[in-house]
């Protein structure tokens, strides 16, 4: 375990501020993303070179969403393995407090002890020492008296002297065992302060210990804040990222449609029938209602979000709701450029007539012409449906002049 008084810290605040950097870049990622994905907003297209741009643009910006991924999905990893090893850190810094705490109690319990003893000792050393003391008092008080008894009551020299030693072992004795117990009594405090010494060092252990502790706290308590970001941000761009490819295939199926029409419609220009419109085309005069008793628009020639696909679009015409089967009327006289079942249009209609005008009749649950029929005004070209990309039963009725939709409530009487 890495040193309880700063290394810990240190890496921790480390590691803290790399993945700070790196959660700045993603997030910077982020916004570009979401600003390149805001303007590249899925309107309809006028041509297959605007559906090819888009995707081109798509492509680059959905390749920068799983590089975004990729990134967040490391700075989760990262996060998880950052605060697996403060988890660690930890379970080691709390065992290594529980250790503390033992030592600090057996040192409490020495100094006891060695507190207990110095009472002793202390208590051994006055009764020593008023031993002595009277003693000498004793010998102070008689000691001529003493010194005159051992000459007359000795019986020679010898024993006298062995009196006299006596005494004087005794005054010895009595210093000597007072030295000793001031001895052992120094040693007791000695002994006692570097214990005291030692407890005051474990308990600044402790209080750094414990100290780091709660800074590994509030740091895995941000780094869980910072996790949980991580997957509401991995979240929002795996919701990002799903949105763009299905506006690229949106867009591809929109280019092969077009593709598709411009086939048609260059198949159809190459037709007798087209050629006999240009000398007797549309003259400018209104057109009939489509629907005969529903007069009802849902939605009309304006940009708004579309109820499939919940993206922004501008709607190329009017939606006229009626029961399914409702027969649909040929708003003009011309020829039917088109009549095949679309993925977004579903079954849908193109009808010329002539100087670039063209109406056109989507979502129909059936055809009652196909490509090449001369209509007139008000024949029963199909039936109104869901097909396609729809959400109920209707018309969608629109006006193209040489290829561009314009808003049909101008041309209709």
């Amino acid at each position: 375990m890495c040193s309880l008084t700063g290394t810990c810290r240190n890496i921790v605040l480390e590691n803290d501020e790399i993945l700070r950097k790196r959660l700045v870049t993603i997030a910077g990622m982020i916004v570009s993303a979401v600003m390149v994905i805001s303007m590249a907003e899925p309107l309809k297209a006028t041509s297959i070179q605007e559906e090819q741009n888009k995707q081109e643009q798509l492509h680059e910006e959905i390749e920068n969403a799983q590089q975004i991924l990729e990134e967040l999905d490391k700075l989760k990893e990262d996060t998880n393995t950052y605060i697996a090893e403060m988890d660690l850190k930890m379970e080691q810094l709390t065992s290594y407090i529980v250790e503390l705490n033992t030592q600090i109690e057996a040192k409490v319990k020495e100094i006891k002890e060695l507190n207990e003893e110095l009472l002793s000792q202390q208590k051994d050393i006055d009764s020593q020492y008023d031993a002595m003391k009277k003693r000498i008092k004793f010998l102070y008080e008689n000691g001529q008296t003493e010194y005159i008894d051992m000459i007359f009551n000795s019986g020679d020299m010898s024993e006298l002297l062995n009196k006299a030693e006596y005494l004087s072992k005794i005054t010895e004795y009595d210093r000597n065992m007072l030295d000793k117990l001031k001895k052992t009594k120094e040693l007791i405090e000695y002994t006692k302060n570097t214990l005291e010494n030692e407890k005051n060092s474990l308990s600044n252990l402790k209080d750094e210990a414990q100290k780091e502790q709660a800074e590994i706290e509030i740091l895995v308590e941000a780094k869980a804040q910072l996790l949980l970001e991580t997957e509401e941000k991995i979240e929002s761009t795996q919701t990002d990222l799903e949105t763009m490819e299905g506006q690229l295939a949106a867009s591809i199926a929109i280019e092969q449609e077009l593709q598709e029409q411009e086939r048609l419609l260059k198949q159809w220009a190459a037709s007798e029938e087209y050629s006999s419109l240009l000398t007797s085309g549309y003259n400018g005069e209104k057109f009939r209602w489509p629907l005969k008793g529903y007069y009802s628009i849902s939605s009309g020639f304006v940009h708004r979000i579309n109820p499939v696909t919940n993206q922004p679009e501008n709607h190329s015409g009017i939606d006229i709701p009626a029961p399914a089967g409702t027969p649909i009327s040929a708003a003009a006289d011309g020829v039917v450029a088109w009549a095949y079942r679309s993925g977004s249009a579903g079954n849908w209609v193109g009808i010329d007539h002539g100087n670039g005008v063209m109406t056109v009749y989507m979502h129909m649950s059936g055809f009652n012409c196909e490509a090449g029929d001369v209509v007139k005004t008000g024949d029963t070209i199909g039936f109104v449906g869901s097909t396609g990309q729809s959400t109920g039963n209707h018309l969608h009725f629109s006006v193209r002049i040489d290829g561009v939709y314009v808003n049909p409530i101008n041309f209709l009487g």
